[in-house]
Protein backbone atom coordinates (compact mmCIF):
# COMPACT_ATOMS: atom_id res chain seq x y z
CA UNK A 1 0.00 0.00 0.00
CA UNK A 2 3.03 2.06 0.27
CA UNK A 3 5.38 0.90 -2.10
CA UNK A 4 6.10 4.71 -4.01
CA UNK A 5 7.55 6.15 -1.23
CA UNK A 6 7.94 3.47 0.89
CA UNK A 7 10.33 1.56 -1.48
CA UNK A 8 12.84 4.30 -0.83
CA UNK A 9 12.62 3.73 3.03
CA UNK A 10 14.86 1.16 4.15
CA UNK A 11 13.87 1.68 7.67
CA UNK A 12 10.64 0.49 7.09
CA UNK A 13 8.83 -2.78 5.65
CA UNK A 14 7.49 -1.54 2.17
CA UNK A 15 9.59 -3.71 -0.60
CA UNK A 16 7.79 -7.16 -1.84
CA UNK A 17 11.09 -9.55 -1.07
CA UNK A 18 10.30 -11.25 -3.54
CA UNK A 19 13.42 -10.92 -5.61
CA UNK A 20 15.05 -14.32 -4.65
CA UNK A 21 12.09 -15.54 -5.64
CA UNK A 22 11.61 -14.31 -9.11
CA UNK A 23 15.24 -15.93 -9.97
CA UNK A 24 14.89 -18.86 -8.64
CA UNK A 25 11.86 -19.64 -10.64
CA UNK A 26 9.39 -19.68 -6.98
CA UNK A 27 7.22 -17.28 -9.25
CA UNK A 28 6.62 -15.82 -12.53
CA UNK A 29 6.94 -12.30 -13.60
CA UNK A 30 3.94 -12.47 -15.24
CA UNK A 31 2.16 -14.20 -12.08
CA UNK A 32 3.48 -11.25 -10.36
CA UNK A 33 2.28 -8.92 -12.69
CA UNK A 34 -1.67 -10.14 -13.40
CA UNK A 35 -1.89 -10.81 -9.34
CA UNK A 36 -0.92 -7.14 -8.81
CA UNK A 37 -3.34 -5.35 -11.58
CA UNK A 38 -6.02 -7.35 -9.39
CA UNK A 39 -5.31 -5.12 -6.93
CA UNK A 40 -5.98 -2.23 -8.32
CA UNK A 41 -6.02 0.20 -11.54
CA UNK A 42 -2.18 1.67 -12.15
CA UNK A 43 -3.32 5.04 -13.81
CA UNK A 44 -5.07 5.78 -10.07
CA UNK A 45 -2.52 3.99 -7.39
CA UNK A 46 0.67 5.08 -7.80
CA UNK A 47 2.00 2.57 -5.77
CA UNK A 48 0.88 -0.32 -8.04
CA UNK A 49 2.10 1.77 -11.01
CA UNK A 50 5.42 2.55 -9.52
CA UNK A 51 6.00 -1.58 -8.65
CA UNK A 52 4.67 -2.37 -12.33
CA UNK A 53 7.77 -0.34 -13.21
CA UNK A 54 9.81 -2.12 -10.88
CA UNK A 55 8.93 -4.95 -12.19
CA UNK A 56 9.24 -4.13 -16.24
CA UNK A 57 12.86 -2.79 -15.09
CA UNK A 58 13.82 -6.36 -14.26
CA UNK A 59 12.45 -7.38 -17.66
CA UNK A 60 14.38 -4.66 -19.08
CA UNK A 61 17.65 -6.21 -17.42
CA UNK A 62 16.94 -9.47 -19.13
CA UNK A 63 16.51 -7.90 -22.64
CA UNK A 64 19.64 -6.10 -22.39
CA UNK A 65 21.37 -9.76 -21.15
CA UNK A 66 19.91 -11.21 -24.43
CA UNK A 67 20.81 -8.74 -27.00
CA UNK A 68 24.01 -7.57 -25.10
CA UNK A 69 25.44 -11.01 -23.61
CA UNK A 70 29.01 -9.42 -23.64
CA UNK A 71 27.62 -7.04 -21.16
CA UNK A 72 27.99 -9.04 -18.34
CA UNK A 73 31.73 -8.36 -17.73
CA UNK A 74 32.23 -5.91 -20.83
CA UNK A 75 30.96 -2.01 -20.75
CA UNK A 76 28.23 -1.24 -22.63
CA UNK A 77 29.61 2.44 -23.59
CA UNK A 78 33.32 1.88 -24.86
CA UNK A 79 34.22 4.92 -23.62
CA UNK A 80 34.53 3.98 -19.82
CA UNK A 81 37.25 1.05 -21.18
CA UNK A 82 39.28 4.15 -21.26
CA UNK A 83 38.34 5.33 -17.99
CA UNK A 84 41.36 5.10 -15.12
CA UNK A 85 39.95 2.93 -12.42
CA UNK A 86 42.09 2.59 -9.43
CA UNK A 87 42.90 -0.61 -7.68
CA UNK A 88 42.79 -1.01 -4.00
CA UNK A 89 42.18 -3.95 -2.26
CA UNK A 90 42.47 -2.35 1.13
CA UNK A 91 39.80 0.09 -0.01
CA UNK A 92 37.78 -2.42 -1.37
CA UNK A 93 38.12 -4.68 1.61
CA UNK A 94 36.53 -1.72 3.74
CA UNK A 95 33.43 -1.60 1.49
CA UNK A 96 32.69 -5.10 1.17
CA UNK A 97 32.95 -5.32 5.58
CA UNK A 98 31.15 -2.23 6.15
CA UNK A 99 33.90 -0.24 7.47
CA UNK A 100 34.20 3.17 4.94
CA UNK A 101 33.46 5.61 8.14
CA UNK A 102 30.10 6.34 5.59
CA UNK A 103 27.10 4.96 8.10
CA UNK A 104 24.61 4.63 5.46
CA UNK A 105 26.96 3.09 3.05
CA UNK A 106 28.31 0.45 5.66
CA UNK A 107 24.46 -0.26 7.33
CA UNK A 108 23.84 -1.44 3.98
CA UNK A 109 27.17 -3.52 3.47
CA UNK A 110 26.27 -5.35 6.66
CA UNK A 111 23.05 -5.87 6.20
CA UNK A 112 24.00 -7.81 2.93
CA UNK A 113 26.51 -9.67 4.47
CA UNK A 114 24.14 -10.50 7.34
CA UNK A 115 20.83 -11.13 5.69
CA UNK A 116 22.04 -11.94 2.12
CA UNK A 117 19.84 -9.16 0.97
CA UNK A 118 20.20 -5.58 0.75
CA UNK A 119 17.17 -2.54 0.10
CA UNK A 120 17.30 -1.26 -3.28
CA UNK A 121 17.47 2.20 -1.93
CA UNK A 122 20.91 1.32 -0.42
CA UNK A 123 22.26 -0.67 -3.14
CA UNK A 124 22.33 2.31 -5.42
CA UNK A 125 23.93 4.46 -2.47
CA UNK A 126 26.96 1.74 -1.79
CA UNK A 127 27.32 1.56 -5.57
CA UNK A 128 27.77 4.87 -6.45
CA UNK A 129 30.52 5.22 -3.53
CA UNK A 130 32.58 2.10 -4.73
CA UNK A 131 32.35 3.51 -8.19
CA UNK A 132 32.84 7.15 -7.97
CA UNK A 133 33.88 7.87 -4.51
CA UNK A 134 36.22 4.89 -4.68
CA UNK A 135 36.75 4.97 -8.03
CA UNK A 136 36.98 1.29 -8.13
CA UNK A 137 36.18 -0.51 -11.06
CA UNK A 138 31.68 -2.03 -10.99
CA UNK A 139 33.12 -5.29 -11.89
CA UNK A 140 34.19 -5.54 -8.41
CA UNK A 141 30.78 -4.68 -6.96
CA UNK A 142 29.31 -6.85 -9.07
CA UNK A 143 31.45 -10.03 -8.21
CA UNK A 144 30.82 -9.02 -4.21
CA UNK A 145 27.02 -8.71 -4.99
CA UNK A 146 27.09 -11.69 -6.79
CA UNK A 147 28.71 -14.01 -4.33
CA UNK A 148 26.39 -12.25 -1.25
CA UNK A 149 23.07 -11.78 -2.62
CA UNK A 150 20.39 -14.57 -2.19
CA UNK A 151 18.51 -12.73 -4.93
CA UNK A 152 21.99 -12.85 -7.23
CA UNK A 153 20.61 -12.44 -10.71
CA UNK A 154 22.81 -12.15 -13.24
CA UNK A 155 20.94 -9.91 -15.74
CA UNK A 156 19.67 -7.66 -13.16
CA UNK A 157 23.21 -7.82 -10.93
CA UNK A 158 25.07 -6.49 -14.38
CA UNK A 159 22.67 -4.25 -15.36
CA UNK A 160 22.47 -2.53 -12.14
CA UNK A 161 26.38 -1.68 -11.59
CA UNK A 162 26.67 -0.57 -15.24
CA UNK A 163 23.50 2.01 -14.56
CA UNK A 164 25.16 3.54 -11.11
CA UNK A 165 28.49 3.07 -13.23
CA UNK A 166 26.92 5.27 -15.65
CA UNK A 167 28.43 2.99 -18.59
CA UNK A 168 25.49 0.72 -19.40
CA UNK A 169 22.03 0.99 -21.46
CA UNK A 170 20.26 4.59 -20.38
CA UNK A 171 22.22 4.63 -17.13
CA UNK A 172 22.31 6.99 -14.55
CA UNK A 173 24.74 9.87 -15.78
CA UNK A 174 28.34 9.61 -14.20
CA UNK A 175 27.69 13.01 -12.57
CA UNK A 176 25.04 11.72 -10.51
CA UNK A 177 27.20 10.92 -7.35
CA UNK A 178 24.86 9.55 -4.37
CA UNK A 179 26.02 11.80 -1.33
CA UNK A 180 25.80 9.22 1.65
CA UNK A 181 24.99 11.55 4.04
CA UNK A 182 22.00 13.29 2.13
CA UNK A 183 20.56 9.89 1.45
CA UNK A 184 20.55 9.13 4.65
CA UNK A 185 19.40 11.80 5.81
CA UNK A 186 16.15 11.49 3.64
CA UNK A 187 15.37 7.96 3.30
CA UNK A 188 15.95 6.69 7.09
CA UNK A 189 15.63 10.37 8.81
CA UNK A 190 15.33 8.74 12.68
CA UNK A 191 18.31 6.59 11.81
CA UNK A 192 16.38 3.12 12.64
CA UNK A 193 18.52 1.40 9.65
CA UNK A 194 22.06 2.91 10.86
CA UNK A 195 20.83 1.50 14.54
CA UNK A 196 19.79 -1.93 13.54
CA UNK A 197 23.35 -2.64 11.31
CA UNK A 198 25.92 -0.18 13.28
CA UNK A 199 24.89 -0.94 16.89
CA UNK A 200 27.97 0.86 18.00
CA UNK A 201 26.10 4.33 16.77
CA UNK A 202 22.98 3.54 18.04
CA UNK A 203 23.31 5.99 21.09
CA UNK A 204 24.11 8.43 18.57
CA UNK A 205 21.69 11.59 18.38
CA UNK A 206 19.73 11.18 15.27
CA UNK A 207 21.60 14.77 14.47
CA UNK A 208 24.59 12.88 14.22
CA UNK A 209 24.02 9.42 13.09
CA UNK A 210 24.50 10.08 9.52
CA UNK A 211 27.89 11.90 10.45
CA UNK A 212 29.03 10.55 13.23
CA UNK A 213 32.49 12.76 12.67
CA UNK A 214 30.63 15.90 13.15
CA UNK A 215 29.36 15.35 16.77
CA UNK A 216 31.11 17.12 19.23
CA UNK A 217 33.31 15.30 21.39
CA UNK A 218 31.17 15.12 24.55
CA UNK A 219 28.29 13.90 22.53
CA UNK A 220 30.36 10.79 21.08
CA UNK A 221 32.09 9.91 24.77
CA UNK A 222 28.42 10.28 25.67
CA UNK A 223 26.92 8.17 23.23
CA UNK A 224 30.10 5.50 23.80
CA UNK A 225 31.58 6.30 20.47
CA UNK A 226 35.29 6.60 19.31
CA UNK A 227 36.10 7.77 16.40
CA UNK A 228 39.12 5.45 14.79
CA UNK A 229 38.11 2.88 17.65
CA UNK A 230 34.53 1.92 18.15
CA UNK A 231 33.74 3.40 14.43
CA UNK A 232 36.04 4.44 11.12
CA UNK A 233 36.59 7.83 10.24
CA UNK A 234 35.50 8.19 6.56
CA UNK A 235 38.04 6.99 4.58
CA UNK A 236 37.50 9.68 1.56
CA UNK A 237 36.31 12.93 1.77
CA UNK A 238 32.81 13.48 0.11
CA UNK A 239 33.43 16.50 -1.79
CA UNK A 240 37.01 15.93 -3.07
CA UNK A 241 36.48 12.74 -4.02
CA UNK A 242 33.53 13.41 -5.72
CA UNK A 243 35.43 16.29 -7.75
CA UNK A 244 38.43 13.56 -8.35
CA UNK A 245 35.83 11.00 -10.09
CA UNK A 246 34.03 14.31 -12.26
CA UNK A 247 37.65 14.94 -13.59
CA UNK A 248 38.61 11.80 -14.07
CA UNK A 249 34.93 11.31 -16.30
CA UNK A 250 35.93 14.55 -18.41
CA UNK A 251 39.44 12.86 -19.36
CA UNK A 252 37.29 10.30 -21.29
CA UNK A 253 34.31 12.29 -22.64
CA UNK A 254 36.27 15.23 -24.39
CA UNK A 255 34.96 17.49 -22.51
Amino acid sequence: KHYAEGRDRPDQPFTSKLSPHLHFGEISPNAVWHATRKQGDPSTDENIDSYLVELGWREFSYSLLYYFPSMVTENMQKKFDRFPWREDEDDLRCWQRGQTGYPMVDAGMRELWETGYMHNRVRMITGSFLVKNLMIDWREGERWFWDTLVDADQANNMAGWQWVAGSGADAAPYFRIFNPVSQGRKFDPEGEYIKRYIPELSKLPKKYIHAPWEAPDDVLEEAGVQLGDDYPEPMVEIKASRERALEAFKSISGQ
